[in-house]
């Protein structure tokens, strides 16, 4: 997974207002700004959420994790962790806490395929309520997932989430930069255009390395990109479509599930429904 040295700086940042007190009529209503607010009671157990993933699924072998999406987290090959010595999931979570060697970052770890054990000692903050997706059987609409980091390490390119989906983000160890850009911003974050592979229908060209080249991506200057540090102990709702990547500028620990609601479900339902022809072609030609 990409790693890069430094933040970068980007043109017209604009600071998140954060919503420090979220009242449940608020939440019920599809957000139009991200909003950031205290969140102190998500895990509740006696040990770091690291500590009990370890016990529960520390024997999990990497290539073995299960990923939201319904895939195994393979952001690197089976002989690239073997070459660090690092096979299990509790081989992962122990050189992450020395800091001995390069890991990759492993991304949409699925609780409920590899650690459902652990799931019912967290506690969602009310503003990622009503969700209509927590179900196991849900998991590639919800989640819920985690993300672990060392400090430098990038999400990658600009995206925004499949199927219309808010987005509930809760930092659990260390601090992640967010940036993100409005729906609106479309027209000058690079979208593809036509697509080779499925991801491409909500991918862009642009990298969190990019932001700045402004040479190569001149449309960038137009956009109007906000910026977040997450810290330990804080959440972050996102609407849904907003395009956004993220860096960990220390190692980082986090948690997110995808949200549905009444604000959003018709868009989900059809843009679920859209991929269906694309999946039988797939089964079809057994791809």
């Amino acid at each position: 997974m990409e790693k890069v040295n430094n933040s970068l700086g980007i043109g017209q940042k604009k600071t998140l207002d954060r919503c420090l007190d979220f009242s449940h009529e608020k939440i019920t209503i599809a957000p139009q700004q991200p909003c950031v607010f205290s969140c102190s009671d998500f895990w509740q157990h006696s040990e770091p959420l690291l500590d009990a993933l370890k016990s529960a699924s520390g024997d999990t072998l990497l290539p073995d994790l299960g990923g939201t999406y319904g895939w195994s987290v393979r952001y690197r090959q089976v002989e690239d962790y073997a070459g660090l010595g690092v096979e299990t999931l509790a081989d992962y979570i122990d050189a992450f806490r020395k800091g001995v060697v390069t890991l990759p970052y492993l991304r949409h770890i699925s609780l409920n395929h590899t650690a459902k054990s652990i799931r019912h000692h967290i506690k969602d903050p009310v503003a990622f309520s009503p969700n209509w997706v927590t179900s196991p059987w849900l998991d590639r609409w919800g989640g819920p997932e985690l993300f672990i980091g060392q400090a430098g390490t990038t999400f990658g390119h600009v995206h925004r989430d499949h199927l219309s989906v808010h987005v509930g983000f809760v930092q659990l160890e260390g601090e992640k930069e967010f940036i993100l850009f409005p729906p609106d911003d479309e027209a000058y974050v690079y979208a593809f255009q036509g697509r080779e592979f499925p991801y491409q229908d909500r991918a862009t060209r642009v990298h969190y390395v990019d932001l700045n080249d402004y040479q190569q991506f001149p449309l960038l200057r137009m956009a109007s990109p906000r910026r977040i540090v997450l810290r330990a102990g804080q959440a972050l709702l996102m609407p849904a479509n907003w395009w956004h990547t993220t860096y960990n500028l220390t190692d980082s620990v986090t948690y997110s599930i995808r949200i549905v609601n009444s604000t959003n479900i018709a868009e989900c339902i059809g843009e679920d429904l859209a991929g269906v022809p694309r999946w039988w072609r797939k089964l079809i030609r057994n791809e």
